[in-house]
């Protein structure tokens, strides 16, 4: 299984969970796709590619789940952005 795939299964997971424990364990799964990979591109192409699959499963603008795992991810993409310039 790739670390998009494991991220995303992950983050399916805690789509369902409905206690505050999602915050972590988005971040545990977005922190793990992210030491998958060595070079901030990759980890930017990478964390693109979740918010590709989950923006196809759920609408972003009208899911609160949606928008904190684009918040998150658009969060964690900027920083590696700056890394890299």
């Amino acid at each position: 299984m790739t670390p998009v795939a494991r991220c995303l299964r992950k983050v399916d997971h805690a789509s369902v969970v409905t206690d505050s424990t999602i915050v972590e364990q988005v971040g545990e799964a977005l922190d793990e796709l992210e030491a998958a990979y060595r070079r901030p591109s990759d980890k930017i192409t990478a964390l693109e590619e979740v918010l590709q699959a989950v923006s196809r499963r759920r609408t972003l603008e009208t899911s609160p789940f949606g928008r904190f795992v684009y918040s998150s991810v658009e969060r964690r993409q900027t920083s590696l952005a700056r890394l890299r310039a």
